[in-house]
């Protein structure tokens, strides 16, 4: 969770993180 929110910070880290909470199901 902690690695979603550093990547999250970063512009296009961003739109990892939201990649990844889809297919988390969230």
């Amino acid at each position: 969770m902690v690695l979603m929110i550093v990547s999250g910070r970063s512009g296009s880290g961003k739109s990892v993180a939201l990649r990844a909470l889809e297919d988390m199901g969230f």
